[in-house]
Parts: structure tokens; sequence; C-alpha cells
């Protein structure tokens, strides 16, 4: 089916794109569909769990691809992500109006993102013609040192290999097939094979065939690129336990993400799962701040929350504040959230889910209902949800591990202190978190010096006066944090740094006739 007059189309019952081509299967016997969230009907194409055959062929083929790749000028490298990147300003009607159907989100989020994508596409274009990544270190050799001669010594870093990437149902473009993963895997050298998202798999499958138009359009080896689709968990077990696989770039759940990495680990070699999971983000809020700037900040707090819907790794799932503040700020909050319309939710599972823990918390005795909106009644609306607002006592949150628990979708929790004191302590009672974000006022100097140092033995990024959702893409970039905001801590899954995740050391001793 062709989508929005230009050429790029969808073809029915596709297992992927393997060796530069649409993948068609002789039977639909695992067949699947995508849905639009809007109103919870299924979209015409109908797609096909990746066989063993085609999962093997694609990754043989990146095993062929990856000296050639290696070898490959990072000009090279870097005229492949610009040109992925063109191509995708080629179809980006149809990728936009297919990502927005399979998604349900508001047309500027889909063209935030979209421009997200190709930004992030040139962007590490740039990186790849530096080789920045490659941190050369050279010691000279020292034949006189006493009391052994000191050889020369050159460390270097060298692509890992074929990289399976799984992409994030809540960002079908930006963390996807031509996402953070894809773009860091190419500055380094490293060919992909991709397992698209079965809740965006036309989204998937139109930017797969910008990539692999673009792989062909640079003379390099199709089995740079390749594409399974799959609805069932065998595939991506199947990927991940090739053994032609050499790491592996995940975004999802802690469930998810632990189950890749038990296939990894139970593998004859086991390879690295860099895997982000997500996280609560917890918000702290201090008094000086809710009274000098109570209203920007719950404005702030809204948007935030509603975001995409809440469908944010990022999301701030927990707010930190005393009584008193609560007091002040609660009126706040709820006149904009019972303004805000209910949005769809990105699958039929991720709604129930959503619901499940919904109902958990509220009817939790010590958690007290701020603001709930009603769940739509029309049929064609069922999948669509507005936002949850909830309080508990710290001492309850903590006894019954609420600042732990992730809903993933418009719910947050007010965790409230009886004084600053206790809402102190509570920036020691979280673990791994992708975020953690301070509100203060003009006197809270030394509030804020003793909150950070809480901050730094959990968070990842530290925020100041904002809101984690949003991030820009640079240098000093860090997303992730310890378990379970990720599998490791030491990593970034955005930013410059993201490349080291798929190079590994290599030292050279002694001379070697060709050393640069």
């Amino acid at each position: 089916m062709t989508i929005s007059g230009d050429s790029m189309t969808i073809p029915n019952d596709c297992m992927g794109i393997v060796d530069g081509d649409a993948v068609l299967a002789d039977d639909a016997a695992n067949g699947f569909y995508a849905f639009d969230p809007a109103t919870t009907r299924a979209l015409p194409e109908r797609f096909v769990d990746a066989d063993r055959h085609h999962i093997d062929r694609a990754c043989d083929l990146a095993a062929q691809a990856r000296r050639p790749f290696a070898d490959a000028s990072g000009d090279l490298r870097g005229r492949l992500l610009r040109t992925i990147a063109d191509r995708m300003r080629d179809a980006r009607q149809s990728i936009v109006d297919r990502c927005q159907a399979e998604t349900g989100y508001l047309l500027p989020r889909v063209e935030g993102e979209f421009a997200r994508a190709v930004h992030q596409l040139d962007l590490f274009a740039t990186l790849a013609e530096t080789s920045r990544w490659d941190d050369v270190v050279t010691v000279p050799a020292d034949p006189d040192r006493k009391p052994l001669p000191r050889p020369k010594m050159r460390r270097r870093l060298v692509p890992v290999g074929p990289v399976a990437v799984f992409g994030a149902c809540n960002f079908p473009l930006a963390i996807s097939v031509a996402g953070n993963d894809l773009v860091a895997a190419y500055a380094a050298g490293s060919p992909v094979v991709v397992k698209s998202h079965p809740s965006h798999p036309g989204t998937c499958h139109l930017v797969g065939q910008a990539v692999a138009d673009a792989v062909a359009a640079c003379g390099l080896p199709a089995g740079v690129f390749s594409l399974l689709h799959g609805h069932s968990k065998r595939v991506s077990e199947d990927l991940v336990r090739h053994r032609s696989i050499a790491a592996v770039g995940f975004t999802g759940s802690p469930g998810g993400g632990r189950a890749i990495a038990a296939c990894a680990l139970g593998r004859e070699r086991p390879i690295p799962v860099y895997a982000e999971l997500g996280s609560t983000n917890p918000v702290f809020l201090t008094d000086a701040a809710i009274a000098q700037h109570g209203e920007s900040i719950a404005k702030g707090f809204v948007e935030s929350l509603r975001f995409g819907n809440g469908h944010m790794c990022t999301k701030p799932g927990v707010v930190v504040l005393t009584r008193s503040a609560m007091e002040i700020w609660r009126d706040l909050v709820v006149q904009p959230l019972a303004a805000s319309e209910p949005l769809p939710m990105l699958s039929e599972s991720i709604c129930r889910a959503f619901d499940q823990s919904r109902d958990r918390l509220i009817a939790n005795e010590a958690v007290q209902t701020l603001f709930a909106a009603e769940r739509p009644t029309e049929a064609n609306r069922s999948w669509h949800r507005g936002p949850v607002w909830l309080s508990a006592p710290a001492t309850n949150a903590i006894a019954g591990d609420l600042l732990h628990q992730e809903t993933f979708g418009p719910l947050s929790i007010a965790v409230v202190c009886d004084e600053t004191d206790q809402w102190l302590d509570l920036s020691t009672r979280f673990s791994g978190s992708l975020t953690t974000t301070l509100h203060h006022g003009e006197d809270d100097g030394s509030i804020i010096a003793a909150w950070r140092r809480n901050a730094e033995d959990f968070a990842g990024r530290i925020i100041a006066s904002g809101w984690p959702t949003g991030m820009e893409i640079g240098p000093a970039t860090q997303h992730g944090g310890p378990y379970p905001a990720s599998l490791d801590g030491r990593s970034t899954s955005v930013g410059f740094s993201s490349i080291d995740r798929f190079v590994r050391p290599v030292c050279y001793q002694n001379e070697f006739p060709d050393d640069a």
C-alpha cells in the first residue's frame, strides 16, 4: 500500500528487510497487525514473524559486512548517516503519517520526533567523519629505561561487530530503526540488525527501507543493515543468541531488558547488553520554590507529565514536597490536570497495564487520589486515558516501595513529608534513576548542597529548576543510571558517548609496519 502519495510502500505479509530487499512470507501463520490507538482499529497490512532462516541470513550478512564496514573511512560512514537522513526527509510524509497512525500521538509530537531523528543522524555523521570516538593513546618506546626497557604501547578502540537493536515503543523514530543505537553503531563502523517493534512495524519498515536504500547508495555491503519483524519473543531470542551478534542495544521495560540479558548470558560466548529501562525520575520541590514559583512549577509539571501522554522514560513519576508546600500547590496542579483531554495509550497491552497499576494504587489505603480522569465510554476511544495524580505520606511511600513503582502513562505520585529533614532523607531512599530534579528558592543554598550529594548516588542526569522530559543530544549527555534505570550505569544510550558501547579497546605492543 502506498502511503501519502510518495514511493514508499509497506508490503503485505512481510518478515523484514534482508539483503537490501523486503522478505515476504509464504504463509501468514504467525501474522500480526498494527493498530491505530486513537480508534483501536487494525491497520490493513499484515506482518509476519521472521523465521529462523532469515534471522540467520541477516546475522550472517552482518558478519560478512563487519570487516568492510569497520575498514570504511570515517567520511564514508558519515556519508551513510547523512544519506539515511536525506532518504527519510524524502519520505517524510509517509513516515509521519504512518507513525501517527500507529501511535496515536498528536501531529506536533510526531513531527518533533522526526526532526530529532534526522538531526541525530546528521550530528553523528560529523562524529563519524572525525572519528571522535577513537581515543588513541600512544606511549613511545624507551629502550634505555631501567631496570627494564619500555616497549611502544598504543591503545585504540575498534568496532565490536554486528549489533542487535531493539527499538522503544514510545519513540518509533528517534529510538528505533534509525535511532540512537543505530547512529552510534554506524559512527563506529558496526553493522546493525534491528528487531522492529510490534506496536509500530509499518513505521519501522518505512524507515528501514530508507536505511537499506542509503546503504546501497553508498556502495556498502547489504549486511550493514537488516530489519526483522516479529511479535513473538522467539524472534528476539533467536536474534540475541545468534553467534554473529556481538552486542545488544535495548530500550524498554525492566522485565524485557532482563530477559534479553538472560539470553545474552546464556550464549556459549556471552555478549554485552546495553539496556535503558526507565525510572520514576523523582522531582524534589522545596518550600521556598513553591512559595516563590508555585504556579509556574505546577504548569511545568503538568506539561511534563502529559508530554506524549506520560509515555516517557523520563516522566516525573514521583514528586517530593512537604505538607505545607502541598497545601499551596495542590489546587495549582489539579486545575490544569482537570482541563486536559484524555489521549490514546500506545497499545492495548500498555493501556491494560496502566489501568491495573492505577487501580492497584488507588485501592491502597495509604494513597489519596488528588485527581483521576474518568475513562472514556465510547468504544472507539477505549484506549484513551487522562492524567492521574495521587499522594501518599512519606513513611507509607517508603514502606510500600512507592518510590520505585513506575507506571507507564500519565500517572504521578506526590510523596508528602512532615518536615524538611524528612524531605532531605527521601533523597537517600531512591535506587537507580535516569533523572532527578530539584526546584529550589533563593535561600536554599544549604539544602541544595546536601540534596545534590545524595542525588549523585542514584541518578544519571541531575536537573536544576527544569523538567526531565526533553533532552539535549551532545557531548555531555548522560541517559542511563544505576539499575533499574539501565543495566550498565556507566554507559549512556543517548549523546556522543553512546558510541562507546559499540567499540572495545585494543592495545598494540611494539612497532607494526602499518602503525599510524
